[in-house]
């Protein structure tokens, strides 16, 4: 007889295979943390990488995360981790739901079965009984003349697996939606104490900042007073903060915020903080077409942090915008409860067989074998003592 030909899989289930594998997911994870470190590197040595090379272009001027190449990137992990997830989610909640029972000629075939005589005050509650004790839950089932017991301890834990790759998922749509909403602007703004002096009349467009939230909201900031404090003594740096007094207007002139921006307080709207990140003296604008500005601006810095002068300052504002950072904080939290599910409460199975007067017991663990096997010889012994 001919053998018949086995049929070849298809392009799709093939896809699929190598979608759903690990060593894909990995392989895609290797590529990412590359890209990542290349991308620092263009950073941290830009004469290395000169503008117009491929290397370059590629990383969209040193933004990798932003690009066409590294969306892929992200999709195609979304799309394995995702595949992972829907396989293996129904056989694990078989393993948690489904109670297998071994009879006593099973269990003898596990390493660690023992076998004994019962008392005979001792039952089947009894033995439930020194389980319960042991945090064991427990099911029974009789069969052919044998009481059969399995005990199982968090057993929910098999969940662990599945819930660190929920948190990759989570995390990986998370950074695509940073990469797409991530935005970042900086501006200097005088304080509304200077309006009607020879700023506002010849810089009128540095008092306000008309900035976008989202397509509904588009407010506009206002910089009541900016200060600069000082340290009382003269030794070290002499400027302890600087802080601005900001608020903030929707497209109705109507008040929506109110706030003192500092270094560790940003104001935030939404998705959108703005953060102090800057200063400088505020004769600086007098000096935008002199050639030696930098000179005549850092001496009238010198001057007035020499005087600790308050006021006179220019306030430096940057605004940081993405909608992603909370999802990816959100999947960082699921990713430590699946950690934790998995390495902390590992599940533990212990199978007892009640035949003619003889009690043959074995267990299982996937993890730190050796306590388990000592948590066992506890077990039998509190069940000899019932």
């Amino acid at each position: 007889m001919e053998n018949k030909q086995t049929k070849k899989p298809s392009f799709f289930q093939n896809l699929y295979t190598t979608l759903v594998s690990m060593r894909f997911a990995i392989i895609i994870l290797i590529i990412l943390g590359a890209t990542s470190l290349l991308s620092m590197l263009i950073n941290e040595y830009p004469d290395f990488f000169k503008e117009g090379t491929l290397i370059h272009e590629l990383f969209s001027q040193h933004s990798p995360y932003s690009s066409w190449w590294y969306s892929i990137l992200l999709w195609f992990l979304i799309i394995s981790v995702f595949l992972c997830v829907v396989q293996n989610i129904g056989p694990t909640f078989r393993s948690i739901f489904r109670n297998n029972f071994l009879n006593t000629e099973k269990i003898k075939n596990l390493d660690n079965a023992k076998q004994f005589t019962a008392n005979k005050k001792l039952n089947v509650d009894q033995i439930k009984k020194a389980l319960k004790k042991r945090y064991f839950k427990i099911a029974e089932h009789t069969t052919e003349g044998e009481k059969l017991i399995v005990a199982r301890k968090f057993k929910w834990s098999a969940l662990g697996h599945i819930v660190t790759h929920i948190s990759l998922l989570v995390i990986v749509i998370g950074s695509l939606i940073y990469t797409k909403t991530h935005r970042q602007e900086f501006r200097y703004i005088i304080a509304q104490e200077y309006l009607g002096t020879e700023y506002s009349d010849n810089y009128p467009e540095l008092f306000d900042w008309h900035f976008v939230v989202d397509e509904y909201l588009h407010p506009t900031m206002i910089v009541d007073s900016f200060r600069v404090r000082f340290y009382d003594q003269d030794h070290g740096p002499r400027i302890s903060d600087f802080r601005s007094y900001v608020r903030v207007f929707d497209h109705s002139n109507q008040l929506i915020e109110q706030h003192e921006i500092t270094v560790n307080s940003p104001l935030v709207l939404k998705h959108v903080s703005i953060h102090q990140t800057d200063y400088k003296p505020l004769v600086n604008e007098f000096f935008r077409n002199v050639p030696n500005r930098n000179q005549l601006v850092g001496q009238a810095q010198r001057n007035q942090e020499f005087t600790k002068n308050e006021t006179n300052w220019i306030t430096g504002l940057s605004l940081r915008a993405n909608k992603g950072k909370s999802i990816i904080f959100i999947g960082m939290l699921i990713s430590a409860i699946g950690l934790a599910m998995a390495f902390m409460f590992w599940p533990r199975h212990v199978w007892v067989a009640l035949k003619d007067n003889k009690i043959t017991i074995a267990g299982r663990s996937v993890k730190n074998k050796i306590a388990f096997e000592k948590e066992l010889d506890d077990l039998i012994k509190r069940i000899k003592n019932e």
